[in-house]
Order: structure tokens, then C-alpha cells, then sequence
């Protein structure tokens, strides 16, 4: 292949592409919304959670710091204490470390909580590390170690929803640019003269296909990069980190996004090119969306875990059906047709 020709195509698309305003509001418009206002409507639920109210606190004596194990603490004031295997209830601990034990209905700041259940209580400035239940809090400023069930599960379902419309973009895009490569250039009557050239099919498709690739993936790592950002900031004072990239994330966005890219492009040049209607090739394009959105279902409902693996093996799947649809484009492919049949 002569890539200076292929490339001699793609600049062409491109500068099409730029007159295009129905092009570009696409190419624009979607990752806008992904990236910036759809994070902003995702992180309420999951900032809300934890910002439930809780009782009122009935406080009546004060109490001394010190060790307390197996024991019942109620309405008692304590600082710099550590407890396990206690229950505490009604109470307001500071700069205090809880192992193994059931706090209800209290305030605690600046402490540590390690594997125990907290419910319907204030917690400001603190560590909690693998909490078995954490339900009806007031969570400020606090740093999660190894979880929080409700949180994580809610979490899981928002960003795979966000992951799924970031994988779309370079789904959708190519429905535009890629149906419009064939068909559009007939409407710009400058097809004769593009399949004329001397460029090999080969050297024709791969200039086509290039110049649509860095249009779709440059949108989508955009977005991606912007809609991490928008995440971690709006999410970061809840959960006291950072919950984005995840490998999870990563694996979708570097694997599958460009898989997908590739075979949306590839079947769309291919409908372009038997159709006479940008409006068909668009809609017949858009089918691909569905394996997509299969995969994804398939992980929200839980009959596929949202890991690396399965995310691993489906870009698998998707980049050998690109090899195969990229031999049937090469197969049936036939410029002479095109330009003696058309009308």
C-alpha cells in the first residue's frame, strides 16, 4: 500500500468533514453531553446516599476516654478512645478507634472504624475500613478502605451506564462520517472523479477508514479523559477518593472503543457504498449499536460480573470480527460497479 495516497484520502474526508456542520455538530455535541452533563446527573444519586439524615441525639452524661470491650455505650461523650466488640448507640466519639462493633444513631469525627456496622449516623473526617453494613448516614470528608457495599453497587451501575455512552461515541460517530463517505460524495457529485484516481481499493478504504478512526477515537478519549475528571471531582468530598480510571474503564475505553470504532466504520463504508441514500446507510449503520448494548446489559443485570476479564474477552470477539469484516469489505468492494451503476 502507498500510504502517501491513502493519506492524500483521509486529508480529503477530513476537509470535508470541517464543511460538513452536520458532521461536526455530531462529532461535538455527543461527547459534550457524555463527558460534562451526564456525569453531573450521575454523581447526584451516589452523593445524595450519603447525606441521608439521621436522629435526633439524646445525650445525657459525659464520659471519660480510656478501653472499652465488649461492652454497651449510650448517651455517652468520648474522645480518644478505642473500643471492639462493643455496641454504641446514641453517643458522640472524637479521634477514637472502633473494631468490631455496632454503632447506631451517633456522631463520630476524626476516628477509625474498622469492620463493624454503622447505622443512622454522622460521620465526619473518618477511616472506615470494611464496614459489613453502612446504611442511612450523614458521610462528610471520609476515606473508604475496602468499601461501602451501598455506595460501591450504586457506583458500579452509574459509571457502567457512563462507560456504555462513552463506548458508543466512536459507535455512532462513524454512522455519520463513514455512511456520508460514499453516499456524499455523490451528492457533492465528486465521486467519478475520487473513484477514478489511480488508488488501489485498498489504498481507497484505508484513507476513508483512517480519517474517520481519528475523528471517532480522538472524540472518545477526549470525553473519556473529561468525564473522569468531572467524576473525580464531583465524587471525591463523598467518597474521600478518587474513583476513576479504573482498569475496568481502562480496558473499554483502549480496547473495546477502537474494536468497536474499526467495525462500525468498516460496515458503514460497506452500506455507503451500495446505497444511494445517507438516510439508509445510516440507519442500516446503526444496528451495530446492539452488541454493544447487549454486552453492557448483560454486566448491569449481573449475568456477566463487571471485571477486566469478560470486558477482555468480548474486545477479543470484537477484533476478530473486524478481521472478518474487513475481508468482506475488500471482497465486496467494487469500484467500477459503483461508477457505472449509480444514478
Amino acid at each position: 500500500m502507498r500510504f502517501d495516497r491513502a493519506l492524500t484520502v483521509a486529508k480529503k474526508d477530513l476537509a470535508e468533514f470541517r464543511k460538513n456542520k452536520y458532521v461536526m455538530i455530531t462529532i461535538v455535541l455527543m461527547p459534550l453531553i457524555v463527558s460534562i452533563v451526564l456525569p453531573m446527573v450521575y454523581v447526584v444519586p451516589i452523593n445524595q446516599l450519603s447525606r441521608q439524615s439521621t436522629s435526633d441525639l439524646d445525650l445525657s452524661f459525659d464520659d471519660v476516654s480510656g478501653y472499652y470491650e465488649e461492652v454497651t455505650v449510650t448517651n455517652a461523650i468520648i474522645y480518644d478512645a478505642e473500643f471492639e466488640d462493643v455496641s454504641i448507640e446514641s453517643s458522640i466519639l472524637r479521634g477514637c478507634i472502633v473494631r468490631n462493633s455496632t454503632v447506631v444513631n451517633s456522631s463520630i469525627s476524626e476516628s477509625r472504624i474498622e469492620l463493624g456496622t454503622v447505622e443512622n449516623t454522622i460521620l465526619t473526617r473518618c477511616d472506615l475500613v470494611d464496614l459489613t453494613a453502612d446504611v442511612g448516614n450523614t458521610v462528610r470528608e471520609c476515606n473508604y478502605v475496602g468499601g461501602n457495599p451501598e455506595l460501591e453497587k450504586l457506583q458500579t451501575v452509574m459509571f457502567n451506564v457512563l462507560l456504555i455512552l462513552i463506548v458508543m461515541i466512536p459507535v455512532t460517530i462513524p454512522t455519520v462520517t463513514a455512511s456520508y463517505s460514499f453516499v456524499g460524495e455523490k451528492v457533492n457529485k465528486s465521486l467519478e472523479p475520487l473513484l477514478a484516481t489511480p488508488v488501489t481499493d485498498f489504498e481507497l478504504l484505508a484513507g476513508k477508514a483512517g480519517s474517520i478512526f481519528v475523528i471517532s477515537m480522538g472524540a472518545t478519549w477526549l470525553s473519556f479523559i473529561v468525564a473522569v475528571v468531572m467524576v473525580n471531582i464531583l465524587t471525591e468530598p463523598t467518597l474521600g477518593y478518587y474513583p476513576l480510571p479504573n482498569a475496568y474503564w481502562l480496558a473499554g475505553v483502549l480496547l473495546l472503543a477502537p474494536g468497536m470504532c474499526f467495525m462500525s466504520i468498516m460496515a458503514n463504508v460497506i452500506i455507503s457504498s451500495r446505497v444511494n441514500d445517507v438516510r439508509v446507510s445510516q440507519q442500516i449503520g446503526g444496528v451495530l449499536i446492539l452488541p454493544v448494548l447487549l454486552f453492557f446489559f448483560f454486566s448491569l443485570t449481573g449475568m456477566l460480573p463487571s471485571e477486566v476479564l469478560p470486558m477482555l474477552v468480548f474486545s477479543g470477539m470484537v477484533f476478530v470480527a473486524d478481521a472478518a469484516i474487513f475481508r468482506l469489505s475488500m471482497a465486496v468492494f467494487e469500484r467500477e460497479e459503483i461508477l457505472v451503476n449509480w444514478k
